[in-house]
């Protein structure tokens, strides 16, 4: 009887220590506010010049996922379905730009820095030809000092409306058909406010 009685309160010392154990590990909302700020200086910068500039026609999204605004076409296989939709969901968008109204996506904008990287280019080709398939255009912006908010406005309207206008262009209004704004200006040469 003895020997029932110690095997009982050793088993209930065991599940006395495992459960202290487990519930000073558990915890059900394991979460603090990061130590980073939403934007960084030059893009919080960046921002408010932009919202200068579009504020009166466009609402300005800010860290939005590339899976957020476009989805991947069917009739591809399961692989490279979720190799797509995987690429889509990393990369993530410094500025989408929304008709203020209908908050239809009209653009996407990326501030680059002063010196693009390798990545980065790698990143802006892989995000040109993603949202080009989708029909958007891509504006890209160094991150330097300059901008001139009409300028900029100016630029902004006049790609949207590029873009727009190639959608109407192609028959049955296919979006994955049209190509992307570019930065260039007119004969090619290059805007004096984009990158």
């Amino acid at each position: 009887m003895e020997i029932i009685l110690l095997l009982f309160i050793g088993v209930l010392i065991a599940v006395a220590v495992i459960a202290s154990r487990m519930s000073e590990s558990y915890v059900p909302y394991p979460y603090k506010l990061k130590d980073v700020t939403f934007c960084s200086a030059q893009e919080a910068q960046f921002l408010t010049l932009l919202d200068k500039a579009v504020s009166d026609d466009f609402r300005i999204f800010t860290k939005v996922r590339l899976s957020d605004i476009v989805a991947v076409k069917r009739g591809l296989s399961r692989a490279a379905q979720k190799d797509a939709q995987t690429k889509a969901s990393q990369r993530i968008l410094d500025y989408v730009l929304c008709d203020i109204e209908t908050m239809e996506i009209k653009a996407v904008i990326e501030l680059e820095p002063a010196s693009p990287q390798l990545n980065q280019q790698k990143r802006n080709l892989f995000l040109k030809n993603a949202l080009a398939a989708a029909g958007l255009p891509f504006l890209r912006f160094k991150a330097q000092p300059g901008y001139r908010v009409a300028e900029l406005n100016q630029y902004i309207h006049a790609k949207i409306q590029q873009a727009e206008h190639l959608k109407a262009a192609v028959p049955g209004g296919n979006k994955s058909q049209s190509q992307p704004a570019t930065n260039n200006g007119k004969n090619g040469e290059q805007s004096p406010i984009a990158a």
